[in-house]
């Protein structure tokens, strides 16, 4: 019976070894076909890899370059849902303007589930350990690899920008607005968060990811909410997704006390943050937009987000774009 069984978990830990490598080769196996091996950017759509100084790990960034730039070129990121989806993001992007309006750098970042795992490593900017205890040096954050890729483009561009447009949606709008919070002096332009499924409010008396208080391990770093709210942003919600969330949805304890939907949640969230500068006498720069959109297009594969909110960002970012609805 012993041999029997040893024999069943060899063979398991094989198959699932085997498994687990075909994952990885076929991860590879994209990478090497979206041409994600090289640093070198060229015109059009294609993928580059950030590689980081002291780690092993990497991050697949997909972009669009214009055929020409000048001094109005703009970059702009875009932080994708739970699926990790960023060339189909990148796609959504770049479907929305013509060539000419505007000259768009566009950067998708990809934080991978192997090198950036579960909410705390991407929803939350990968600031702490998995038990949220040990807070991480900056430098280990996913938020200073915004920062890092923004340089890395501007400088083989030959740009001399000195800021960059961010938006994000679902797990990305909760990873955009957390780090206009954690880091107010990084180099946004303006950030769009649109429908995020959970907020951090800064506010000292609310625990930690919902809050800024932190009763076990590591304190956050200190907030400085005069430049946080300094930093233009919106919140986009769409007015159809009002429908309950379910549980598994519910990642922090206080998931459900913002709301029972995303609607409600960034509504809530909106009011909070209105009642904190109010009682601060600190002046705003973040907005709020409600728009006719879902959460994401129904029945695609992987989902991806209703084309009305990338259209309203982009909106939110460059008025005068032509021909692009919002409403």
């Amino acid at each position: 019976m012993k041999r029997f069984v040893a024999i069943a978990t060899s063979i398991f830990l094989f198959f699932s070894f085997v498994h687990l490598a075909q994952i990885s080769q076929a991860d590879s196996q994209n990478f090497e076909q979206d041409n994600c091996h090289s640093r070198l950017l060229t015109k059009g759509e294609g993928c580059f890899v950030y590689q980081f100084k002291d780690r092993k790990t990497f991050i697949p960034v997909y972009y669009y370059l214009p055929n020409k730039l000048n001094s109005n070129t703009q970059i702009v990121f875009a932080i994708s849902g739970e699926k990790r989806n960023a060339r189909d993001y990148r796609n959504d992007w770049r479907n929305i303007y013509a060539d000419s309006q505007p000259s768009l750098i566009l950067l998708a970042p990809q934080f991978q589930q192997n090198d950036f795992p579960g909410y705390v490593s991407y929803n939350l900017g990968n600031m702490f350990t998995k038990s949220l205890k040990r807070l991480k040096s900056q430098d280990q954050w996913a938020f200073s690899d915004i920062e890092n890729i923004f340089d890395l483009v501007n400088k083989s561009e030959k740009l001399k920008l000195s800021t960059y447009y961010i938006y994000g949606h679902s797990a990305g709008a909760q990873f955009v607005h957390r780090m206009v919070i954690f880091m107010p002096h990084a180099r946004i332009r303006k950030a769009v968060a649109a429908e995020a499924g959970s907020y951090t409010i800064p506010d000292k008396y609310m625990e930690y990811p919902c809050g800024l208080r932190k009763q076990t391990g590591n304190q956050l770093p200190p907030v400085e909410l005069k430049t946080v709210f300094s930093t233009p942003m919106t919140i986009i919600l769409g007015t159809k997704d009002n429908k309950p969330l379910s549980d598994e949805h519910d990642t922090y304890s206080c998931d459900a006390k913002q709301g029972s939907n995303r609607l409600n949640r960034g509504e809530y969230f909106y009011t909070q943050v209105k009642r904190i500068a109010s009682s601060r006498k600190e002046n705003l720069s973040w907005t709020i937009k409600q728009v006719t959109a879902a959460h994401i297009v129904a029945h695609t594969n992987p989902p991806i987000e209703d084309p009305m909110l990338v259209s309203c960002a982009a909106l939110e970012f460059f008025p005068n774009l032509k021909d692009i609805n919002c409403n």
